[in-house]
């Protein structure tokens, strides 16, 4: 049940982003609204943090915004970090480094001098 919790929680961070980068741009929701094309319910939706709002609505206004660019970054493999220490300790388990996923390699080759 936790990990709805902390989804919840990441949603509605989220949507206080959104909302905050918004009125830095000194949109109004309308402007955002015809900006991204998503309608004004949706977008106040987003801002609340509702979790039932599309992911593609959601990267509309992120691009509208100028942060979609940004996004890519989330679920980066090379950046997981919880996965590479994982392939880092079944390396060093099993000391064949040439079955090693690149990722596992290059964050070793960076981290462990």
């Amino acid at each position: 049940m936790r990990t709805f919790i902390q989804a919840d929680m990441e949603t509605r961070k989220l949507g206080q982003n959104i909302q905050v980068a918004r009125k830095r741009r000194q949109l109004t929701l309308v402007e955002l609204s015809a900006k991204s094309a998503v309608s004004r319910t949706v977008l106040r939706r987003i801002e609340e943090g509702d979790p039932t709002v599309g992911i593609g609505k959601v990267f509309n206004v992120l691009d509208a915004l100028g942060l979609l660019k940004d996004i890519s970054e989330v679920a980066n493999p090379e950046l997981d970090r919880v996965q590479v220490f994982k392939e880092i300790k079944k390396l060093r388990e099993s000391k064949i480094s040439s079955k090693a996923p690149s990722s596992a390699k290059r964050f070793v080759a960076t981290y462990t001098r």
